[in-house]
Order: C-alpha cells, then sequence, then structure tokens
C-alpha cells in the first residue's frame, strides 16, 4: 500500500540554517559591543555631526548654484528684452540682421558666455556668436531643447557634459523672444567655471567648521550627559547579563560565550548541553510559583558539581544551557548526571531532561548546527520518558536516528541539494468511472538515505521543524501545478504541527501564481490533528471561509475520527485503508464506513475510500448497500488498483480499464478480475 500521510507542513520554522553541512571556522561576527562606551559615544557623536555637516554642505552648494543659476537667467532674460526692442524697431532685413549680430555679440560679453544662437520655431538657426570648435555640438544640443521653450513660453536650464569632447560641464539658457514673426529661441551656454569659483571656498571653510564642532562637542557632551548614561549603560548591561532569580549569566551573553568557546584554539572539543526541568508545569501549578522559584534556584545550586571552566545560562523559563569547553559527550553527560543528583538531594522528584551535542576541533561545526544537534538530542530526551541525557552521538550511531540522515534533512531544507519532486495519485468517482481530482504526494530525491516521505517528516517532526518541511514540499507542489494546465480538484496534505501558525493568506497568493483558487483545492488533515485546540480549529474554520475545501484524513485508523467530524464541517471523509480491506469481514470496519454515510448524508459532499489495491476491495466497496445508502453523496476511491501515483497527473477524460469492467458488469466473478489485474496490474 502506497503510504502518502503527513508529506508536508506550515508554521513556526525552528530554523536549520541555510546550509545543511557545518560551516568550517570562525564565524564572523559584528565587533561593534567589543568598544568601549566612550568610544562608542566618540564615535557616535562624530557620526552624527559628520553626517549633519554633509547633508549642510549639500544644501548650501545647492543653494550656491541655483542661486547663480537663477541670477544669470534673470541677466539673459534682460538681454532678450533687449533684441526683442531691437527687432521690434528694425524693418530691413539687412538692418535686422546686423542689429541681431550686435546684441548676440554683446550678450556673448556676458561674465563666462562661451556661445550665443537664435533659433527659430522650427529650429533653424537664424543667427549666432563668434566661431567655436563645438558650435556645431551646441547649436545641434540647442535644436533639441526647442520644443519645451515653444510650448510653455518660459525660459529652461539645462545641464551639458562633456559636449563637443571638450570634457567641460556647462550650463544651457534657452530664453524666449517674443517678435512679430512668432516666438524665436536664444540659447545661451555659460561655462560652468563661474559658478565653480563660488563654490571653491565652501568646501574647505565648511570642513574647517565641522572639525572643530567635533572637537568641542564631543568632550562637551560627554562632560554634560554622557558619564551618567555611561553608568547607567553598564548597570543595565550587568543587569542583562545575569538572570536575577538564580544568579546565572542570561540569554544575552549566552551566543557570544559560545561563539567564543567554539573560536578558541586551546579546547580540543567544545560541548553544548541543553536543559529543561521535567514537569515545572505541574510542579508550579501543584505547589505554586514559589516553589517553582526555589526549583530554579536549587538547580542553579547544582551547577557547581562542574568544573570551574564549564558555564551554565539560564535561557528563560525553565530552559537551561551548559557550555563545557574540553569535555567530550562522554564527560559531560557524567557532569550533568552529578548535577542531576545534587538537584534531587535538595528537591526530591525534580529532575531535568538533557540534549548534548559536540564540536571537535579536528571537525567543528558552526554555532547554529551545534545548536540544533543538542536541541534534537533534547527533544530525544524528552521523547523517551525525560530524566535522562541523550547526545547526538548516539543518535548518530543508530540508537535512535542517523546524523547522515539529520544531515541530508538539513540539506533538503536549506535547498542546497537536490531538489523535492511530487507526484500525483488520481481519485476516482467509483460511480461514473471519471477522475475527479489528485492528491499530491511529496517524494524525495532518488538516492536519499532517509526512506521516504513518512521517515522525513517523523525526523522533522522530532526536530521540531515539520511545519517547515510541510512548506517546503507545499512550495514544490505548487511549483509543479503551476507548470501545468491543471485540471480538477487538488489535495494538499497538512501537518498537524501546521494548523497552529498556519499563513491562509500566503498559500492563497501561492495558488494565485500557480493558476488556481481556493475552490481548486482540498486542505488534507488527519484525524490525530489536535482538534482538541482552538488554533487548528479556528485555522480549518477560516480556510473554509475562504473557499478551501477540508478533507479529514485516515477515518477509522484511531478513535479520532468521530470527535474529529463534532468539531470541524469536513467536506471530504477519507477512509483507511486497513479499514477498507477488511469490509466484510470485520464488524467495526462497517461500523466506521456507516458512520461516515451518515455524516456525509448530513452533511453533503464525499467519501472517499483509500488504498484499493484489489477487484476484490473495489467490489466490497460498490455493494448495493452503499450505493442504496448513498443517493447524493460522491463515493469516490484511489489506490494502486485505480492508479499509482505518477509526475503527470492523468486527464480528467481518462478511463480505468477495470473499474470500466467492474461498471459494466457489477455480477461478474471477483475472484477472475483479481486473476486478471495480477496477471496485467
Amino acid at each position: 500500500m502506497e503510504h502518502h500521510h503527513h508529506h508536508w507542513r506550515t508554521g513556526a520554522d525552528r530554523g536549520l540554517r541555510p546550509s545543511g553541512r557545518p560551516r568550517r571556522g570562525k564565524q564572523a561576527g559584528p565587533r561593534w559591543t567589543g568598544l568601549s562606551f566612550v568610544a562608542r559615544w566618540t564615535f557616535a557623536v562624530s557620526a552624527a555631526m559628520l553626517i549633519g555637516g554633509v547633508m549642510e554642505f549639500a544644501l548650501a552648494r545647492q543653494q550656491v548654484i541655483d542661486r547663480a543659476l537663477e541670477e544669470s537667467r534673470q541677466d539673459y532674460e534682460l538681454l532678450a528684452a533687449g533684441l526683442e526692442d531691437v527687432l521690434a524697431d528694425t524693418t530691413g532685413p539687412a538692418e535686422r540682421s546686423e542689429a541681431i549680430a550686435h546684441q548676440l555679440s554683446h550678450v556673448k560679453r556676458h561674465n563666462g558666455t562661451v556661445y550665443v544662437g537664435l533659433f527659430n520655431a522650427d529650429g533653424r538657426l537664424l543667427a549666432s556668436s563668434d566661431s567655436k570648435a563645438d558650435r556645431g555640438a551646441l547649436e545641434e544640443a540647442g535644436g533639441e531643447h526647442l520644443s519645451e521653450v515653444l510650448s510653455t513660453g518660459m525660459t529652461t536650464v539645462k545641464t551639458e557634459t562633456d559636449r563637443g569632447g571638450t570634457g567641460v560641464t556647462r550650463y544651457e539658457f534657452l530664453v524666449p523672444v517674443s517678435t512679430a514673426d512668432g516666438l524665436l529661441v536664444l540659447v545661451v551656454a555659460q561655462e560652468a567655471e563661474v559658478i565653480s569659483r563660488l563654490l571653491r571656498d565652501i568646501g574647505p571653510n565648511k570642513l574647517l567648521g565641522l572639525l572643530i564642532g567635533i572637537m568641542i562637542a564631543t568632550p562637551l557632551s560627554y562632560v554634560l550627559g554622557g558619564r551618567s548614561l555611561q553608568r547607567l549603560h553598564l548597570r543595565a548591561q550587568q543587569q542583562a547579563d545575569a538572570d536575577p532569580l538564580t544568579g546565572l549569566s542570561g540569554r544575552r551573553p549566552f551566543q557570544p560565550s559560545l561563539e567564543a568557546r567554539l573560536a578558541d584554539g586551546k579546547y580540543r572539543v567544545v560541548t553544548l548541553a541543553l536543559l529543561d526541568l521535567d514537569g515545572f508545569k505541574q510542579h508550579n501549578d501543584r505547589l505554586g510559583h514559589s516553589h517553582g522559584d526555589r526549583i530554579l534556584r536549587g538547580l542553579a545550586s547544582a551547577f557547581i558539581e562542574l568544573a570551574d571552566h564549564d558555564v551554565p545560562f539560564r535561557l528563560g523559563g525553565d530552559e537551561f544551557a551548559v557550555i563545557l569547553p574540553g569535555s567530550d559527550e562522554d564527560q559531560a553527560t557524567a557532569a550533568l548526571e552529578r548535577v542531576r543528583a545534587a538537584l534531587a538531594r535538595r528537591f526530591p522528584g525534580a529532575t531535568f531532561s538533557a540534549g548534548i551535542a559536540a564540536s571537535e576541533a579536528a571537525d567543528p561545526v558552526s554555532l547554529q548546527e551545534l545548536w540544533e544537534r543538542s536541541d534534537a538530542a533534547l527533544y530525544e530526551a524528552k521523547r523517551l520518558g525525560r530524566r535522562r541525557t541523550v547526545t547526538f552521538g548516539s543518535m548518530a550511531e543508530g540508537h535512535t536516528v542517523s546524523a547522515e540522515k539529520i544531515d541530508e534533512l538539513a540539506t533538503l531544507m536549506s535547498g542546497d541539494g537536490r531538489p523535492l519532486t511530487v507526484a500525483f495519485q488520481p481519485i476516482w468517482d467509483l460511480h461514473r468511472g471519471v477522475v475527479l481530482a489528485h492528491e499530491a504526494l511529496m517524494r524525495l530525491p532518488e538516492g536519499s538515505r532517509i526512506n521516504g516521505p513518512q521517515e522525513a517528516f517523523d525526523l522533522a517532526e522530532r526536530l521540531g521543524i515539520a511545519a517547515a518541511l510541510d512548506a517546503r514540499a507545499r512550495a514544490a507542489v505548487l511549483a509543479s501545478v503551476g507548470s501545468r494546465q491543471w485540471e480538477g480538484l487538488l489535495f494538499l496534505n497538512v501537518h498537524p504541527a501546521a494548523l497552529h501558525s498556519f499563513d491562509l493568506g500566503g498559500l492563497v497568493s501561492d495558488l494565485a501564481v500557480a493558476g488556481l483558487e481556493p475552490g481548486d483545492v482540498v486542505l488534507e488533515v488527519t484525524e490525530q490533528a489536535a482538534l482538541h485546540h482552538a488554533e487548528p480549529i479556528r485555522t480549518l474554520r477560516q480556510a473554509q471561509n475562504l473557499g478551501f475545501r477540508l478533507a479529514l484524513d485516515d477515518m477509522g485508523r484511531s478513535n479520532a475520527g468521530l470527535h474529529a467530524l463534532r468539531l470541524v464541517r469536513f467536506d471530504i471523509i477519507k477512509i483507511d485503508g486497513e479499514v477498507v480491506a477488511r469490509l466484510g469481514v470485520d464488524p467495526s470496519s462497517m461500523a466506521t464506513v456507516s458512520a461516515a454515510i451518515t455524516f456525509i448524508q448530513e452533511a453533503g459532499g464525499w467519501i472517499v475510500a483509500e488504498g484499493i489495491e484489489t477487484p476484490g476491495m473495489l467490489s466490497a466497496l460498490l455493494q448495493p448497500r452503499f450505493s442504496a445508502a448513498l443517493p447524493r453523496p460522491v463515493v469516490a476511491g484511489q489506490g494502486y488498483l485505480l492508479g499509482r501515483p505518477n509526475e503527470q497527473p492523468l486527464a480528467l477524460e481518462a478511463r480505468s480499464g477495470i473499474l470500466d469492467r467492474y461498471l459494466e458488469d457489477p455480477a461478474q466473478d471477483n475472484e477472475g478480475l483479481d486473476e486478471a489485474f495480477y496477471r496485467n496490474p
């Protein structure tokens, strides 16, 4: 039977790092916090004043440029007005040309002017100042901008850079000239040197003033307020570094301390232990929070059993960490057993679970990887019954799960290795013999050391990243769906862990990219999907409000299905394959199917029988008692008999030979069908 349950999840990702392999060597990190307060104060004041000075200089410089350009514009407009008067007073062509040339020569003598040209509305040059090497380029450039001046009747200013190969920046003024024959344009090019001379003294003066300001403001600001702020900073830093209840180092200095130990070459091995007090909530609820506080202080006191160079931390709540430089996993385990015994002497019955992982100098791992391995070992200690210590090494030796599989899962999560693939299994209408939908099933890369999707999700759940794997698998499904023209409904599995923080809005957006809408998708959850909690129920109801359909998977695998049906209105009920296989021989299987029929009759929807592998199972499902009991809902089925998962989904008009043969003659011999199936599966 195809095992295809729990193939992906979404939700809070506790985060395997982007690369599934350990990073080598020392990790680079910010050194800002390593500077003294005075150094940081000086840097902050100087940087603030420097930024302010740069902004002020830029503003002043631009103001000088704007003011100079405005003055030049006004001057050229006055000269253009003079040209208008001259043209109005002259009549003959020769006299007119002479007057224009004289006026242009007068404009050319204006400070910094290198070219003057007069153009008509068609862009034709009427007259210009003395020839220059770059005259042609300037005249051509003037013609490019005439339309703007002619349409607005306003002077415009353009910037010319490296025109004519001179490498000199010029400002180009285009001034309208009104005449009896129409509007002309006076084009004037002015060297940037005119304005540059005004700017030359600004930079040095501003820089000198800024340096003097920094030299005066920095010590003065420190005297007036910096010293008291430094004292407050030191006091706050001390309070932040220490846990006020236990006196241990707190969460803040934990990561820098671990980074420093991992980077210190004098240790052949550095071990990290993560600890959780067992049943701490029950201690608080039964005996009060003050008793719980005493247990926390008792564990802190028990850390006296550690070596002098071992450093314990309280990370928060009942979570603790211990850095044991120079101790391997076995030595760290022995040290924690001494702590466990000391805690039990102070508080009988109080104990903790611990996970241990080591980074050896010969084969170092990153801080993130070390944390993940310790956390995985702690999770395993809790799973095995608490009150114990589990090392990551023991997991790697096969006592629980190999380190290679954990590393491969990390690679799958990061996307650095071979990608996940997707297979689609058809779901058939058993009465009409047509394809209704496909269930998307995750497939691991070929040659994977993880034994299928189920083991991948079991391992991810133990590591606390099942929701993240669920999201990654779903992304692979939608990428595959988006690459084809999809037909029919799509069944998407949702892991129970994902329901607590499922991003329905994000899923709707992802579906739109793949060309689907919520009405095209069935969200499939197992009957063990923690529906006794409010958050998963709220998520499923919100999904229905958005248009998604809901399917309850594995009905009959445990006793949770009927409870789930009372809490959520499911559109589709999927009967577990083991129940289908026992129809006709096991009364409990018939009871399960009858309960599903009763629910579907009242709510409307489908029943999907899973794991149909033989014609006999198909025959049992299509007995008249089922057909008569289900006049409205669809009886659907999936399994190897009707179609194995395949990368290419079936078309909706596809047919199943064995289903067609049965529908043509429901009374035919099932044994003959079985024999034909096994001969040509």
